[in-house]
């Protein structure tokens, strides 16, 4: 027999989110470490192919990692550095101020498991553009809490950009409300504490 039990979050580090940010500016944020399975040098390229189409937008990449020397490349010679923020890495506080000045966040992998960073940005109330691997659809769900795109295709992560600045803000909070309810009945630590322990007492 094989019982599921989920990796879970504590629900009261994560109080009412923030408002979404307002201006016309479409402001997402990254945040991991940058090495090649996490997909971070694609996004110089979809950010330029995004605005090409006469999108405004702006990406903040928290972190760092072996990668950085090439993804600081990609944006110079994608003619981006005006739209990218690096921060290096930033502590928890730091973390959830970048979220909440963010209006998604966006996940271009090739290989997770389940993301913590997912689970923690609709925890905060910020819908996510994830690829299509592993354990993003189950909480990625298309045009209800965030947009799925292949793994490796730039073209889709643009157009995943591009539809998530012609969401109106009050439908991207909506979203954010439902990723936000959805993953904190799906993983919340205490449920799935109480899912374990028996689990343990019988084993």
């Amino acid at each position: 027999t094989v019982r599921v039990v989920h990796c879970g979050i504590e629900p009261a580090r994560f109080p009412q989110p923030a408002e979404m940010p307002g201006g016309g500016t479409l402001r997402l944020v990254n945040i991991g470490r940058f090495a090649e399975q996490k997909g971070q040098l694609l996004l110089p390229e979809a950010l330029a192919m995004a605005r090409a189409r006469g999108v405004d937008v702006h990406l903040t990449l928290v972190g760092d990692g072996p990668m950085r020397p090439q993804i600081e490349a990609a944006i110079a010679a994608h003619g981006v550095g005006d739209a990218v923020t690096l921060t290096g890495w930033l502590d928890e506080a730091g973390v959830r101020r970048v979220l909440a000045e963010s209006h998604a966040l966006i996940l271009p992998s090739f290989a997770e498991g389940l993301p913590m960073v997912v689970m923690e940005a609709m925890a905060a109330g910020r819908p996510v553009i994830a690829t299509y691997i592993a354990g993003n659809p189950e909480l990625v769900i298309p045009g209800e809490t965030g947009w799925l795109v292949a793994a490796g295709d730039t073209e889709a992560l643009a157009k995943g950009i591009i539809d998530a600045a012609g969401t109106s803000g009050e439908h991207l909070h909506r979203m954010g409300q439902a990723g936000r309810a959805r993953v904190l009945q799906r993983h919340d630590i205490y449920r799935q504490a109480q899912k374990l322990a028996p689990l343990i007492q019988e084993a």
